[in-house]
């Protein structure tokens, strides 16, 4: 019997397993990605509900949850998060 077969058939190619890490490693991404969308989606609710004296709290206006709400902004919670430092920024700058 040839053992170089049977040694064969039980190692897979390593084209399959490249493709099978790649299969697994764009499953990953899109799972992240879906589970972002979900965070940012009950952020943004939650922010929408706060008011506006609220909102000045942590540093945000209506109108930057409004913003973040519009289809195509990108990742909503990264703008928040830059508006946010842009003011505490120019804060910063204008107490110097």
């Amino acid at each position: 019997m040839d053992h170089g077969l049977t040694e064969t058939a039980a190692t897979p190619p390593s084209w399959l397993a490249r493709l099978a890490g790649a299969v697994s490693g764009a499953a990953a991404e899109i799972r992240a990605a879906l589970s972002r969308t979900a965070m940012n989606r009950r952020v943004l609710q939650r922010l929408s509900t706060l008011t506006a004296r609220e909102l000045k709290d942590i540093g945000l206006t209506p109108q930057d949850v409004a913003d973040a709400c519009l289809p195509g902004t990108g990742d909503a919670i990264d703008l928040l998060v830059n508006r946010r430092d842009e003011r505490r920024h120019a804060r910063m700058a204008q107490r110097w």
